[in-house]
């Protein structure tokens, strides 16, 4: 939509700040840092029917080689159910 209306309208339209904008323009470009372990995380979590907590997923990924903190495996066993 950007080349076709351009930016500063499509901006007032949506009430935004050109700021604003960017910064969440960049936030959505940036690759996701945890994106291998995660992977793996869900691959063990659906292995073991969802009988591991993020206890023994932390430790399980650790055992592989893995690094990664508790937090990390925490939220995403949570945000897979």
């Amino acid at each position: 939509m950007e080349p076709e209306y351009g930016l500063p309208v499509l901006l007032e339209v949506a009430a935004m700040d050109r700021s604003t904008y960017y910064y969440n323009k960049a936030f959505l470009d940036k690759p996701d840092k945890h994106e291998a372990v995660v992977s793996r995380l869900r691959e063990l979590h659906a292995f073991h029917k969802g009988r591991y907590g993020y206890r023994r997923v932390t430790a399980a990924l650790r055992a592989e080689g893995y690094v990664i903190n508790h937090k990390t495996s925490s939220g995403s066993c949570a945000a897979q159910g």
